[in-house]
């Protein structure tokens, strides 16, 4: 028995799982392809292993032939040794010892078997890990090449954490253990999130999701682990809280900025359990530990609703949404927030909001209520009303004494509402006052002194009519009212 070759294979069945036949097989296809490339053999070589004893054989099929030479023929006296009743044109099988081979044959073989080797334990990890995507492992760095780090999980296999799969505060080195979630299981194309500044054009959406299908090379490891996929929250919560491990409470969406700041919308299917409270654990507990093993990333967890004015307020937190408005064609949804409070509510290179928008599914725009709490459509409702009572001031003024529209417009804009007002003050200050404009208008809206003069004065006979009307009206009452005696 070969007993190297015997050891290699017990290696590899216990270390990494590869089977002993699926071995034996890969071996034999690597030297029948080694065959080919040896100037010594005609190149139709067939080659066993035995199972057993580990003896490798090769045969070497050639033609019969009286002239012609080479390594693919044999003369008709040579076949007949092994085959008597060989003629021209037959073809023979002979034994040929593997060494014949060569030096780049057995180069070509090692490299085979070793490509066979990566082949295999791709198969196996498929097989091992396709069913556990979002689960949790733990492994061991034991390369780090520019931002990639490539580890061996602790359950076995080789993995591979992408740069764009770390914390930016993650600091792996060589021989470190860590803790991810399994992303992807495969050879072939990989969807990520969309990172900022890509061209959205390229993406797809899975779910509320935009990602990006992109194609790894062969040689990498076909389990991809990730720190800042909202996998990984959605697991660390479900070890940390046991409703959620059951069933009880549901996480429906997470939005996440990784290593900033997280948004999760839990709901609960019993009325007795608080969704929310269940996450955030006992004075916090369970959040702690969550916001350690993303490296202090902050976490916002509201309550789900089918409610979208209800669920944006929530979605928002930490910012205090006075109201919101829904446009249900647009899909738009319009938060108001108190005066001064615009900034924190959008957040960092509007963070907050773009999270609570991808939370919801919604697309959201927050805007500020100016200092009477009011939106910019309800102050120009205002101050459209407010025009349009000084407009009526201003014809009712000029009605009233009979002046031009005009001068009654100066007067109002100076603050005389009415012709009681004007005649409170004398001549002379209402001269002067309308003599020059009124705060924040141009200079037409002073009024000479003839036309001042002319109003106050119109004003005042307005006024003594409307005096006298009050002291003749009860005298002229009663005698209207008053029934002669019989």
């Amino acid at each position: 028995m070969n007993n190297e070759l015997d050891t290699i294979l017990r290696t590899l069945e216990r270390e990494r799982g590869i089977g002993r036949a699926a071995m034996l097989s890969t071996i034999a296809n690597a030297l029948q392809a080694a065959a080919k490339k040896s100037l010594a053999t005609s190149g139709d070589v067939r080659v066993e292993v035995d199972p057993h004893t580990l003896a490798i054989k090769a045969w070497e099929r050639r033609v019969v032939s009286e002239n012609a030479t080479g390594t693919g023929y044999v003369s008709v006296a040579e076949a007949r040794k092994s085959k008597p009743d060989a003629q021209p044109g037959d073809t023979i099988e002979t034994e040929v010892n593997p060494r014949v081979f060569g030096r780049i044959a057995a180069q070509t073989a090692k490299q085979a078997i070793i490509q066979g080797m990566h082949e295999s334990e791709r198969d196996i990890m498929l097989r091992r890990y396709s069913g556990h995507v979002g689960e949790i492992v733990s492994a061991t760095v034991t390369q780090v090449v520019h931002k990639d780090v490539w580890c061996t999980l602790v359950d076995g296999g080789e993995a591979i954490l992408k740069g764009r799969d770390r914390l930016k505060n993650d600091r792996l080195s060589q021989g470190d253990t860590f803790r991810a979630v399994i992303r992807f299981v495969g050879a072939e194309q990989d969807p990520r999130r969309m990172e900022e500044g890509e061209d959205p054009g390229k993406g797809t959406w899975i779910g509320r999701r935009r990602v990006k299908l992109i194609d790894e090379p062969v040689g990498n490891p076909c389990v991809k682990l990730s720190r800042t996929d909202p996998l990984f929250v959605r697991a660390l919560f479900a070890e940390q809280s046991t409703e959620i491990k059951e069933g009880t409470v549901e996480i429906m969406e997470i939005a996440r900025q990784a290593g900033i700041r997280t948004k999760m919308a839990v709901r609960s299917r019993t009325a007795k359990i608080d969704p929310v409270g269940a996450c955030v654990g006992a004075r916090g507990a369970r959040i702690r530990q969550v916001i350690s093993e993303l490296n202090g990333e902050k976490i916002d967890i509201v309550p789900w609703n089918d409610d979208i004015e209800k669920f944006a307020i929530s979605a928002l937190q930490p910012a205090t949404v006075q109201r919101v408005d829904v446009d249900r064609e647009r899909h738009l949804v319009v938060a108001w927030v108190q005066n001064g409070s615009l900034t924190p509510a959008i957040g960092k290179g509007g963070i907050n909001t773009r999270l609570a928008s991808e939370l919801t599914g919604w697309d959201i725009s927050v805007r500020e209520l100016d200092a009477w709490g009011q939106s910019d459509d309800q102050r120009r409702a205002r101050e459209d009303a407010f025009q349009a009572s000084i407009r009526a001031k201003i014809d009712d003024m000029a009605a009233t004494l009979a002046i031009p529209r005009e001068s009654a417009e100066a007067i109002v804009r100076h603050g005389f509402l009415s012709p009681e007002g004007i005649f409170e003050t004398t001549l002379s200050e209402f001269i002067a006052q309308l003599g020059t404009p009124a705060e924040g208008a141009d200079a037409s809206n002073a009024l000479d002194p003839e036309s001042a003069r002319a109003a106050w004065l119109a004003a005042e006979r307005c006024m003594m009519q409307s005096i006298s009307k009050s002291d003749t009206a009860p005298a002229g009452e009663s005698v209207a009212n008053t029934t002669p005696i019989q």
